[in-house]
């Protein structure tokens, strides 16, 4: 296995770390930004239950 150093640990650990972000921007983020959205989606759950 190779060893990173350098400018290559940098950018393997950013890939890391930006792949985790975006994953998590749909599930977290989103929903904090854009309220509106989902009460109405929550609602319209509510209503068909």
């Amino acid at each position: 296995m190779a060893v990173l150093r350098g400018w290559r640990f940098v950018g393997f650990v950013s890939c890391i770390v930006g792949a985790i972000g975006i994953t998590l921007y749909p599930v977290i983020v989103d929903p904090m930004i854009n309220t509106q959205k989902y009460k109405s989606l929550q609602e319209r759950a509510k209503r068909s239950t």
